[in-house]
């Protein structure tokens, strides 16, 4: 048996195929929460140099790697992949950045500074300064309360809230500009 197709038919098919999913998608609606993260981070590595023009001042820049998890079992950031660089400059100011990323490649960046230092405890404020895929646009900020546990090991505690934008309206032709 032979199959005949009509390729006015197919020609249908395919641009029905290319329309629908277009008009299918639907918009993606802002969002915005309360965040509580609990993160373990291990250190990778830690740089240290002793500057002479004053007493006892050591610039420094340490590398953490670790998990993060949504303490309310909400699914922003919950068990996403957690990175800082920590950047100290003793007696003047420590602070740095933070990189948390989701399975589907998805990241938020922020950025925290330092507020109170006691030993084997460190508090601060951060600050979301930006993402990729589904949090692109995301703003926001929030708290920390790191504890060291060893040389090498801590855990964080991340309070704050965030806003995702969601699509915007557009106006006009959806056709690419000439």
């Amino acid at each position: 048996m032979r199959y005949h197709l009509n390729s006015s038919w197919m020609w249908g098919c395919v641009v029905l195929a290319l329309a629908v999913p277009a008009a299918a998608v639907p918009a993606v609606a802002e969002e915005s929460g309360q965040w509580f993260g609990r993160a373990v981070l291990v250190t990778l590595s830690s740089k240290s140099v002793k500057l002479e023009h004053r007493a006892d001042h050591t610039v420094s820049v340490t590398e953490y790697d670790g998990a993060v998890f949504n303490a309310d079992g909400k699914p922003f950031l919950d068990k996403a992949r957690y990175q800082v660089v920590d950047q100290t400059d003793a007696g003047t100011s420590s602070g740095g950045y933070k990189t948390f990323t989701e399975a589907d490649g998805s990241k938020v960046f922020a950025k925290y500074v330092l507020k109170d230092a006691k030993p084997r405890e460190f508090r601060g404020t951060f600050q979301f300064t930006g993402g990729t895929g589904k949090y692109a646009g995301i703003t926001g900020s929030g708290d920390y309360h790191v504890v060291l546990i060893s040389d090498t090991a801590l855990w964080d505690e991340l309070r704050g809230e965030y806003k995702i934008p969601g699509d915007k309206p557009t106006t006009g032709s959806a056709a690419p500009p000439r």
